[in-house]
């Protein structure tokens, strides 16, 4: 072979053999030695190799020899002498520690494949440094036959491809990266249940609606042409598209991503059923800067706007029974009163009705919501379409009158009130009940001046009157009932300063047996003072205490001080049998855990229970519910007596007596007043001495002042006494004495 001087070989066919290490470039190289090269020409392809950052190598099959280039030798630390212009031969291992496993095996299945096939190879691998450092190389490679065809030597390129490799690794996981954020943008576009579609302004078509917004803007197909260039002319209720129309022009006239927002209904089948709240944006300007797309998010507001509706429903309406609540009571009236200063006339009905507190404490509030409910269906179907009936609170109602100018309001008021009262004559079934109800009416005119708190207290005052009168009936507000209704207000603040700095007094009256004259116990009076210390008439208390519902913590409380203050007493050996009478209201044994409050009052005042009798109306006991006649049966076990007080006022079934755990009756003081000069009175008080008597029950009567009304009654072992006649009500600074002697008291008393 001559030399390549001799074969007129240029520079540019040296170059092409550094081409083998470009990826487009496959082809056949010659086998380049000193033998065939000049120094020069070598040096020369030394340093288009360098240049190029390609090396050369060969591998001898026949003798087993691996010879590289410098640059193939500098590129895997292969150890050359200096200045070496052509190959060096190198031992492979040293190559072969610096690959990884599966490199090499990739390596060796190429060489093998290019023995056995022939043809050409290219293999990328990585080469490891021993600091630690990876590079990245393209080895290009193709077999030389011998005249017999058989394989005898590899030869290739080396390239150095680090910079391009982690150039490409960098651009398929940015490529990568694209895609998932586009796959997931196409999802999260998916998956919203905004309405997401883009508006043509030029011709109005909503389009690239997403599958899940398609219909909640009230289409199905992926476009639709609608009229008048905005959707809201097929979309949108009539009342809606003006304010719509005038969204998507604000905001063609927005920046880039500014917004403008509004919420509208949406159509179904031609009548509004959906709620939306529209996002509108620009999204796409032509060359002069115009827009001409927007893009359009629709979302569903349907529940947030009902929610909101409910709520400001409820704001201003009753839960229970759907009537308008005190609030709007008193924006009708001020707005009544408005109108009536320009004539006319406004009239205030305040009702309340009777005994609904006893009802719901025996039957529980459940049947007490539904016999409210009942009530207010009824009284909401008396009054007129122009008048305004209001659920105040608790069991009372309100009615504003809104009268003309001709007509009279008094006459008016008397009309609506009769037609209250008169949808309530006849029973309401309520459960499993049957209960007749009646209300209670007070009725103000409006006056000079008047303002919705005066109408308002003025028919409160009225109907209290009604109710201390028996109630079922109506009454017009008079100047003098402002003075009642201000007493009873100062009657509750006293009520109120007691409770909360524990100012209630309890004073006691001794329970004698006449005819021993041993005090056989005492009954426990509540009593209160006003704010100049004078005693209030205690019947006054506890009717103002039974309506402003502070009766409980008046039971409570009145209950431990006398168990306290009678085991003191008791401590004494002359008074060791002194036995305690207590009044308990209807509200408190409804209340549940009436006999826990009754053993917890025994427990904290050491008083033992066979000394504590309870005293209930005997209507309490009639309508005493289940649950309550359990936890009287329980007090007794443990020996807790009961009594029913007042007995012959209310309506009492003799049956009852045998039933319900009654230890006592206590005679009321109206029969005992015309004693001995009314036969009938006589006969009803022998009688009812008698009945206890069969029944094995003991009898305390009441109200005993004179001698002749003690000589009347019958003689009975277990006949008690309490009046006057023995001793008035005391503070418990004067403890009852062991024995009462009429002889020894004066004769002014005893008459």
């Amino acid at each position: 072979m001559r030399p390549i001087a001799e074969q007129n070989v240029s520079l540019a066919d040296l170059a092409d053999l550094a081409d083998l290490a470009v990826p487009e470039t496959v082809g056949s190289i010659e086998l380049l030695d000193r033998e065939f090269f000049a120094d020069d020409e070598l040096r020369l392809l030394r340093q288009a190799q360098q240049l190029a950052r390609v090396g050369s190598w060969r591998y001898d099959l026949t003798r087993e020899l691996f010879s590289v280039s410098a640059t193939t030798a500098r590129f895997f630390g292969f150890a050359v002498p200096e200045g070496t212009l052509g190959y060096s031969t190198v031992e492979p291992l040293a190559f072969e520690r610096q690959i990884s496993d599966e490199d090499l095996q990739m390596l060796r299945s190429a060489f093998d494949d290019l023995v056995a096939r022939g043809g050409s190879r290219n293999v990328r691998f990585a080469v490891n440094s021993a600091d630690g450092e990876s590079r990245w190389f393209d080895l290009r490679m193709l077999v030389e036959q011998g005249a017999d065809g058989r394989a005898v030597q590899l030869i290739g390129t080396c390239a150095d491809v680090s910079e391009m490799h982690e150039a490409e690794v960098e651009l398929r996981r940015a490529h990568a990266e694209l895609e998932q954020g586009a796959a997931h943008q196409q999802a999260v576009i998916a998956a919203t249940p905004d309405a997401i579609h883009i508006y043509d302004v030029r011709t109005g078509e909503l389009s690239r609606a997403n599958t899940t917004g398609r219909p909640l803007v009230g289409f199905t197909e992926p476009s639709v042409r609608v009229l008048s260039g905005v959707d809201v002319d097929v979309l949108v209720p009539a009342d809606d598209r003006r304010e719509l129309a005038q969204l998507f022009l604000d905001a063609c006239r927005l920046p880039d991503l500014a917004f403008s927002q509004s919420r509208h209904r949406v159509l179904h089948d031609g009548e509004p059923s959906r709620w939306l709240s529209r996002r509108v944006s620009p999204f796409l300007r032509d060359a002069d800067g115009q827009v001409v797309k927007l893009l359009v998010l629709s979302r569903d507001l349907t529940e947030k706007v009902e929610l909101e509706q409910r709520i400001a429903h409820a704001a201003l309406h009753d839960d229970l029974t759907g009537l308008p609540n005190r609030r709007v009571m008193h924006d009708r009236i001020e707005h009544a009163l408005h109108r009536a200063a320009r004539g006319g006339h406004v009239v205030v009905l305040m009702c309340d009705l009777d005994g609904f507190k006893r009802f719901n404490d025996l039957h529980g509030h459940q049947l007490g919501d539904q016999l409210l409910a009942a009530v207010a269906e009824r009284l909401n179907a008396s009054v007129r379409a122009a008048d305004t009936l209001a659920r105040m609170g608790g069991d009372e109602f309100a009615v504003v009158l809104d009268i003309r100018q001709d007509e009279q309001p008094a006459a008016l008021a008397d009309q609506v009130a009769e037609r209250l009262l008169d949808a309530l004559a006849y029973p309401i079934e309520v459960g499993t009940l049957q209960h007749s109800v009646s209300l209670s009416i007070g009725i103000a005119v409006a006056g000079v001046g008047a303002t919705p708190e005066g109408l308002l207290r003025d028919a409160d005052a009225a109907m209290y009157h009604v109710k201390k009168a028996g109630g079922n009936a109506h009454a017009f507000f008079e100047p003098s009932l402002r003075r009642d209704s201000a007493a009873d207000d100062r009657i509750e603040r006293a009520i109120r300063q007691a409770l909360a700095h524990d100012t209630l007094e309890v004073h006691y009256q001794p329970i004698v047996d006449p005819r021993t004259e041993i005090v056989h116990g005492v009954e426990a009076l509540l009593r209160i003072r006003d704010e100049d210390g004078r005693l209030i008439n205690t019947a006054h208390v506890i009717e103002v205490a039974e309506r402003s519902g502070l009766i409980g913590p008046i039971d409570e409380r009145v209950l431990y001080i006398a168990c306290a203050q009678v085991a003191q007493w008791r401590r004494e050996p002359a008074l060791a049998h002194l036995e305690l009478k207590v009044n308990r209201s209807a509200r408190d044994i409804a209340r549940p855990g009436f006999d826990g409050r009754v053993s917890a009052a025994l427990e904290r005042g050491e008083l033992d229970p066979s000394a504590l009798t309870l005293e209930l109306t005997e209507t309490v006991l009639l309508e005493v519910a289940p649950a309550n006649l359990a936890e009287l049966n329980q007090l007794k076990a443990v020996g807790v007596g009961l009594a029913i007080d007042d007995f012959g006022t209310g309506y009492a079934s003799l049956r009852y007596l045998a039933e319900l755990p009654v230890d006592c009756l206590k005679i009321d003081r109206s029969f005992i007043s015309e004693l001995p000069d009314d036969p009938k009175s006589v006969t009803l008080v022998r009688t009812t001495i008698s009945l206890a008597e069969q029944l094995g029950l003991s009898c305390v009567v009441e109200g005993v002042e004179t001698t002749r009304q003690l000589a009347a009654l019958p003689d009975y072992s277990r006949l008690l006494v309490q009046g006057y006649l023995y001793a008035a009500p005391q503070p418990p600074t004067n403890p009852p004495p062991p024995r009462i002697s009429l002889a020894e008291r004066p004769t002014s008393s005893a008459v």
